[in-house]
């Protein structure tokens, strides 16, 4: 079996990934504050979020990973993890919305701004950013857009076109973002779930992706057309392919939920101590 993937010299170059990501990286830089602020701490991790968020967006698309990806059912799966459960909630945590807006010059935001606010011809589109970016059309649209991307011929159509497989990998990224907005505070605001509905909305997104792992995973037939390669690196069958994808997506899969979902637990648990402190402490005052 060669190896010859192993040298960064033969990486596949995907160039529109090496730009989205430089040009996000100039600007996030460029919108830096000068002085460190009064939580430097804090900011300091949050831009270690980011970049590691890049970094895995570049793993995932920029490396070996993308040559296998075309051979292995496996590799393709840990791409769209990578996107999902580990890139889109570290960008997410980073919250470098608003510094990479920053980084704008200051004539193009101005006028960039005034339009997208005010302009009449922009109202129907902002209602529906609006409706799209509610918690409940966020879970519903990174959900549908899972299982629509493993439809078969969905799936196999990803295989043949380039610009389709590209799509694919910017919705997962995308809409990974709009869910895990809904559930990690983006510095200086709070999402929009309370701690309780944030734990359900967690743990419905696990379960539903287990559903589609477990119809992976015990399937009697190949589902794609890797079935069709001649030959697979380390000669592993398309079945065995399959169901060792779906395993990667069932137990490592789960561990950005876990830890989110423990995450808010913890949250809601405090939450709910908190105001059962406050509502006792005058229940003790009156009988006092």
């Amino acid at each position: 079996m060669t190896v010859s993937w192993l040298n960064p010299l033969t990486w596949p170059i995907e160039p529109w990934v090496l730009l989205g990501v430089e040009v996000t990286a100039i600007l996030y830089l460029w919108g830096a504050p000068w002085k460190p602020t009064s939580s430097w701490t804090s900011s300091r991790w949050r831009a270690v979020a980011f970049w590691c968020g890049l970094g895995v967006i570049v793993l995932a698309l920029d490396s070996p990973l993308e040559s296998l990806a075309r051979q292995l059912f496996w590799a393709h799966m840990t791409q769209h993890l990578l996107l999902i459960l580990v890139a889109a909630p570290l960008l997410v945590a980073g919250a470098p919305w608003m510094q990479i807006w920053r980084g704008l010059p200051l004539s193009i935001r101005r006028p960039v701004a005034k339009t997208i606010v005010r302009h009449p011809a922009l109202a129907a589109p902002r209602r529906v950013l609006a409706l799209v970016a509610s918690p409940l059309a966020a879970w519903v649209l990174s959900s549908v857009n899972l299982w629509v991307w493993h439809w078969p011929p969905a799936y196999d159509l990803t295989l043949r076109n380039h610009l389709v497989h590209h799509l694919e990998h910017g919705l997962f990224l995308g809409l990974g973002i709009l869910f895990w907005a809904q559930v990690i505070d983006q510095h200086p605001f709070r999402a929009r779930l309370s701690p309780f509905k944030r734990v359900a909305y967690v743990f419905t997104a696990t379960i539903q992706a287990w559903v589609l792992a477990a119809v992976l995973a015990f399937a009697t037939a190949p589902f794609y057309a890797y079935a069709l390669l001649p030959w697979r690196p380390g000669g592993i069958s398309a079945l065995t392919d399959q169901q060792f994808g779906a395993g990667i997506m069932w137990v490592p899969g789960s561990i950005t939920y876990s830890i989110v979902f423990i995450t808010c637990l913890y949250l809601w648990f405090n939450e709910e101590d908190a105001r059962a402190r406050s509502f006792a402490q005058p229940t003790i005052e009156m009988l006092r």
